[in-house]
């Protein structure tokens, strides 16, 4: 009996407590949800892209044009001399800066058994980006960037001439004797076509077709005295034809574009990158593209497999370049 009143004392109790208590909250109370800020840390990529490019289009110089059609693999893989491309981009927030640069110097000689021996083309080029962007949208599937910025294109060519100087003697006997009209047939047999290739195998422009005009000027002036005509070609000959020419070619474009990522998951994702400019500024036109598919190893580390393409339309000065050149890239690089 004693425990049963001490229950009914205890259930007594504890109704009283949850009475005084008030109503028991069955839901928990909402709460705000948390405000969404602006990533405001510094993020850096360093990459280096590989680009297998090919290259065709025209490259012309005072009227007169070659027009590559270069493959990579069994044309530019055994030209290269020397090659640097990386890329690299600094962001804090929604505002970046992306900077990317592509360096190749190529080379290729040329071999006759005409007057000129030897003819040595040289290619050095650069082509530098840099642009600021700002990311429009961010979440957790990806990110798109609306940019805008410049792009640099520098070229410096050189024809590099050998003579066959046991053939200059029978060639300037030749020269002297030919008829004004045959004159210019005449060297051009002499010569081979060595100097104006029409389709080389480095986008090289027809540096050797002034050369030879340069060249044909001086034989018709030394062949206004007749005699002295044969020695003064022979001089002419080796100096003109052991000799080097360069061609600095430079111009800057605006462009503007946008840039973005989509994630198919935590690994594989989805790249891409256009962009358009030139307005006359520089070139008349200039287009830009990439797309890939990416591998995100962890954090930090990545890989890239893509395409891209880039196109110039340049003219100026008597100087050509309406030029395509894409192919495939592999990318590798580091986010910290």
């Amino acid at each position: 009996m004693k425990k049963q009143i001490a229950l009914l004392i205890a259930l007594v109790v504890a109704a009283t407590s949850v009475l005084t208590a008030g109503p028991v909250e069955l839901e928990p109370k909402a709460t705000a949800p948390p405000t969404i800020t602006d990533d405001d840390h510094w993020h850096f990529n360093i990459a280096v892209p590989g680009w297998f490019a090919f290259v065709k289009g025209d490259i012309g110089l005072h009227g007169v044009s070659s027009h590559p059609n270069i493959g990579f693999f069994n044309d530019l893989l055994t030209h290269f001399t020397g090659i640097t491309t990386i890329s690299a981009d600094v962001r804090k927030g929604r505002w970046g800066v992306y900077g990317d640069l592509l360096y190749m110097s190529l080379s290729e000689g040329i071999y006759s058994d005409g007057l000129v021996k030897k003819a040595n083309l040289t290619v050095d080029s650069y082509i530098a980006d840099g642009e600021i962007y700002y990311r429009v949208l961010q979440g957790p599937n990806g990110w798109l960037d609306a940019r805008a910025g410049a792009r640099y294109f520098n070229t410096f060519d050189r024809l590099g001439l050998t003579s066959n100087d046991s053939q200059v003697n029978q060639a300037a006997a030749q020269l002297v004797a030919a008829a004004n009209q045959d004159l210019r047939d005449l060297l051009e047999r002499l010569i081979h076509g060595v100097l104006d290739p029409d389709r080389p195998s480095v986008p090289f422009p027809p540096l050797g077709n002034d050369e030879k005009l340069r060249l044909l000027r001086f034989i018709r002036d030394a062949r206004r005295d007749p005699v002295t005509a044969q020695q003064r070609i022979t001089g002419i000959l080796k100096r003109e034809l052991n000799r080097g020419r360069g061609l600095t070619e430079y111009w800057a474009d605006p462009y503007i574009g946008v840039g973005g990522r989509y994630n198919l998951n935590k690994a594989f994702y989805l790249t891409g990158k256009a962009d358009v400019g030139g307005f006359d500024v520089g070139s008349i036109i200039t287009v830009q593209g990439y797309g890939g598919l990416g591998y995100q190893y962890n954090r930090n580390i990545y890989a890239e497999l893509g395409f891209r393409f880039l196109y110039y339309d340049y003219d100026s000065d008597g100087y050509l370049y309406k030029v395509w050149t894409y192919g495939p890239q592999i990318t590798v690089g580091a986010q910290f």
